[in-house]
């Protein structure tokens, strides 16, 4: 599965708790990855600078045909307020028609285990 290096935003206090989630989008059809990776630049271009991000990363699998993502938050209300944000849901909303499937699976984790694993991400998202 390629996937991006772990980008981190802010500096992590090890004793402090933040809010971890993993995503895994499921296309209709392989041949609309592409053209949902290229409707994500503006966001992924934006995260650097949204308030509260810990980190990120994200992963493709062209054989599964699935999209994932791996981010941390300073807490649960910077995550809310990134997911309702303008840039997300006109992400959501342009998107939502070439989707098969979407898994959501958040939890909180010391800062002295950041970044989460991919192995974190993917045994908690099965288990929704």
């Amino acid at each position: 599965m390629p996937s991006s290096a772990w980008t981190s935003v802010l500096t992590l206090d090890p004793e402090r708790d933040y809010v971890a989630m993993a995503t895994r989008f499921e296309v209709r059809s392989r041949r609309h990855l592409v053209a949902i990776i290229g409707s994500t630049q503006e966001l992924w271009q934006a995260l650097p600078t949204t308030v509260g991000l810990a980190g990120y990363q994200f992963a493709v699998s062209p054989l599964q045909g699935t999209l994932s993502t791996l981010t941390a938050w300073r807490d649960r209300s910077t995550l809310e307020m990134f997911v309702r944000g303008p840039l997300h849901a006109a992400l959501v909303t342009g998107t939502r028609d070439l989707m098969k499937a979407s898994s959501f699976a958040d939890w909180v984790s010391p800062g002295a285990h950041l970044p989460p694993t991919w192995k974190t991400a993917n045994e908690r998202l099965d288990a929704k």
